[in-house]
Formats: structure tokens, C-alpha cells, sequence
């Protein structure tokens, strides 16, 4: 079990403090650490012997990492909480006792898989590009896409915000697909189809690196198995 932390890491993994909410309660001269206030989140933690407080709460060490995958329903909020009060992840996650965060979003109206977890470090390999973790989604469309424009997702093309190259585009009918892809920009999926004309009507993501939705039903929250985690992290 991992008993020394950075405060990030600590407070992270043990509570539902984010790491900005816990950069405003540093700037504000509201961190402690054995009574001495702390303003930077790598100050080191040993999770037996120090007493952490933050914005008066105790920070008590009570969960080592936790791993699991979410089979988020469509219409679901990829965020801990909603200003407007629509349904969200964190409704689930609340409900389990546990401090874990979602590992990167998918837009309210997909539906799939969601790492689940308070590892900040995994969480950061499986969201940055260089790490190359696969993605797998299975796209419908509204209507029936051309051949050309087919041909041009295929080979690759450029959107504002920079290339596109999908790693695999498996066609299931004329109006269905499995694609997979090795990053995460916002809506990168739809906004794909978009540039050639088509338009998504349903978008379930299928799996990310080897964990995929298999034995699940959507809102099921369950722990990753050994096998699962450790091909995340290698």
C-alpha cells in the first residue's frame, strides 16, 4: 500500500477535492500540514504520520488507488456535479462512497465507457496522445455516407484544431462503423463526420486500450480486474 504522496496526490486520491479546487484553497492560506500552512502541491505527504486540512476539513487517508469502469448512459453529464441540476457522473459516483473522478468525457448525448479511478497518474497517461492509449466507438449516422467522402475519413484530413488520422475504420453497414482512434479532443468523433456532411445520431464508445463493455449494462459501475489495470499501465 502507498503511504507517501505529493499533497496533490493525496488529497486527490482521498477526497473530492479536484486539483483546482485545491490550488484556489492554497491560494487562499486554507492548506495545512501538521498545523504549517502549505502553498505547493508537490510538498511531500506521508499518509500515516501527517494531518492534512483543507478549508477546515481533515483529510484522512482511507483508500489506496481505486479502479473501475463506468458504462455511462446517453444523456448523462460526463462531470462530478451540473449548476442545473442535470443528471451527471458524479450522481453515480456519490453514491458509491468513493473519491473517484471520470478519466476524460464523453458528450451528453453518448453513451459507453468511462474509466473511473483517484490514480492521477493513469489518469493523465490514458488522456495525453503520447501514450497512445486506443479508443474504439461505434458510430451510426443519419443517413448514408458517400464513397469519396468515406475514402477521405479514411486517409486522414485536418479540422481546426489540427489532424485526424483514425487508427482503424471497420464499416458494419452503409450507415454504421467501428473506428478507433489514440486521442481525445472535445466531440472529435462528430465533428469528424460533420466536416464530410454526415451526422452522427448515435455514438457508444466500446473501449479504451484492452477494457472494454463486456457483461455490462449502462449506469453499472464495477472494479477493473487485475488483468484490466495492468494493461492500462504497461
Amino acid at each position: 500500500m502507498k503511504i507517501n504522496f505529493t499533497l496533490e496526490e493525496f488529497v486527490t486520491s482521498q477526497s473530492y477535492i479536484s486539483r483546482r479546487d485545491l490550488l484556489t484553497f492554497i491560494k487562499q492560506g486554507n492548506v495545512s500540514v501538521n498545523n504549517q500552512l502549505i502553498y505547493d502541491l508537490k510538498a511531500e505527504i506521508n499518509a500515516k504520520n501527517d494531518t492534512v486540512v483543507i478549508n477546515g476539513e481533515f483529510i484522512q487517508f482511507q483508500f489506496d488507488y481505486l479502479y473501475y469502469k463506468f458504462f455511462k448512459p446517453k444523456g448523462i453529464l460526463s462531470t462530478m456535479e451540473d449548476p442545473n441540476g442535470r443528471s451527471c457522473i458524479g450522481d453515480y459516483i456519490r453514491s458509491l462512497g468513493l473519491p473517484l473522478v471520470p478519466v476524460g468525457r464523453l458528450d451528453r448525448a453518448s453513451s459507453g465507457l468511462i474509466i473511473l479511478t483517484n490514480d492521477g497518474q493513469l489518469s493523465h497517461k490514458l488522456m495525453h496522445p503520447s501514450f497512445e492509449c486506443e479508443k474504439v466507438y461505434h458510430v451510426t449516422l443519419e443517413k448514408k455516407m458517400s464513397k469519396i467522402n468515406l475514402d477521405r475519413l479514411k486517409a486522414g484530413f485536418i479540422l481546426e484544431d489540427g489532424p485526424v488520422v483514425f487508427l482503424r475504420v471497420d464499416e458494419i453497414s452503409d450507415q454504421e462503423f467501428v473506428l478507433s482512434i489514440n486521442e481525445g479532443r472535445n466531440r472529435l468523433i462528430r465533428r469528424s463526420f460533420e466536416h464530410f456532411g454526415s451526422y452522427v445520431s448515435e455514438l457508444k464508445r466500446l473501449q479504451i486500450g484492452d477494457v472494454d463493455l463486456k457483461g455490462l449494462v449502462k449506469g453499472d459501475i464495477v472494479p477493473l480486474s487485475a488483468d484490466e489495470l495492468y494493461s492500462l499501465q504497461h
